[in-house]
């Protein structure tokens, strides 16, 4: 490998790790409050025990039949 190869590749490196550095943060309990006011306004599905079970219009994996639900013979 040459020279130059490693040396870009390096660079590619430092690019990545300064756009990392350079992210805006958020302090943990900043993320904390708003992971937890996101489970309080937004119901997990796979947790019925706190949630209850879900209204059958608010399922989102129970297939919701077209048309009039009739089948032809």
């Amino acid at each position: 490998m040459s020279t130059e190869v490693r040396l870009q590749r390096q660079l590619e490196h430092n690019k990545r790790l300064r756009e990392q550095f350079e992210r805006e943060r958020i302090s943990v309990s900043q993320a904390s409050s708003a992971l937890i006011q996101y489970c309080m306004n937004n119901k997990d599905v796979f947790i019925t025990p706190v949630w209850g079970e879900l209204e059958k219009q608010d399922d989102p994996f129970l297939v919701q039949p077209k048309g009039c639900g009739c089948s032809l013979m």
